[in-house]
């Protein structure tokens, strides 16, 4: 959420519902592209290529020194994204409200949601990030108590990636390109898989994720963890980043995504089989998470960036 003493440009911007890029030219941004990603923007052309990257389901990574006015917005983001911010500070959309990420923080959204980053006037925000392709491993990089915004040393994965920059203008040696990579996805494994708490929220988390349809409510997820609510509730925040109750309502969204997409089982089923009480909602809750209906998945759209 923002803080008060924030510019009034974040209360005064809207979020768009349609695909945003507003970039100052005066940022500047460094990128290698998977050889497989097709995309007409500028700033893909421009890349250079590594095949190396298509091994890890990977479509770019990069490093971006970013100057206001800069907004992104992707209604259906297609793979995972991961970012870790290293100086300066912006705002990234989580579970449909604002939240700052700033200097020694990382960010991972799963695919299928709205994703949207921006910087406020008179801002800088300095970061990296990769971008996942849809498949395999955007899906299953994420556990039930992997975090959406947490505390992250990113100086380690942003050597990585000017590593991956720097080889390509040298030598450019695929074995080399390939140690870079696996590097770089480490990283990113790492922060999503890599539990640093107490071991009963990943043993809560990991039940949870099991049982969905369960009526699971404060008093439960506390009483499931051995922890009084207000003490779950603040590890949740410090390791996950969002509270138990919003956490929940993330991983039945989430299932609820991949079963639309993957299955011909109807909506209302769906809905009762990952934990919403009635059809109303689940719709709320599902856009209110995604942007969009929930029969928006069935047909089929896609994202890109």
């Amino acid at each position: 959420m923002a803080r008060k003493s924030e510019p009034n440009h974040y209360n005064q911007t809207q979020l768009r519902h349609s695909e945003t890029d507003i970039e100052n030219p005066r940022s500047r941004r460094t990128v290698v592209v998977s050889a497989a990603y097709q995309d007409d923007r500028a700033w893909v052309q421009g890349a250079g290529r590594c095949r190396e990257l298509d091994l890890f389901e990977i479509d770019h990574v990069g490093v971006g020194e970013m100057v206001a006015p800069y907004e992104v917005v992707r209604t259906h983001q297609s793979g995972a994204f991961f970012m870790a911010c290293f100086g300066g500070q912006g705002q990234v959309l989580v579970d449909g409200r604002w939240r700052t990420l700033a200097a020694g923080q990382a960010c991972l959204q799963p695919a299928g949601l709205r994703n949207s980053f921006r910087i406020g006037r008179g801002r800088r925000w300095d970061f990296c990030w990769v971008r996942f392709a849809p498949g395999v491993r955007s899906r299953t990089i994420f556990r039930a108590n992997s975090p959406v915004l947490a505390d992250f040393a990113g100086e380690p994965l942003l050597a990585a990636i000017r590593g991956l920059i720097a080889e390509q203008k040298a030598d450019g040696l695929s074995r080399r390109q390939h140690q870079w990579v696996e590097l770089i996805y480490d990283y990113v494994r790492g922060f999503a898989g890599g539990f640093r708490g107490d071991a009963r929220i990943e043993g809560l988390w990991d039940k949870v994720q099991s049982r969905l349809g369960h009526p699971w409510d404060s008093q439960a997820l506390a009483r499931e963890s051995g922890l009084s609510f207000e003490h779950l509730r603040r590890l949740c925040l410090k390791e996950i980043g969002r509270t138990p109750m919003n956490h929940l309502t993330h991983l039945r969204i989430q299932q609820a995504v991949r079963l639309i997409s993957e299955t011909d089982v109807k909506l209302a089923a769906i809905a009762q089989q990952v934990g919403f009480a009635n059809g109303n909602s689940f719709s709320s809750a599902f856009k209110k998470s995604t942007g969009f209906a929930p029969s928006h998945f069935r047909v089929g759209s896609g994202g890109t960036d």
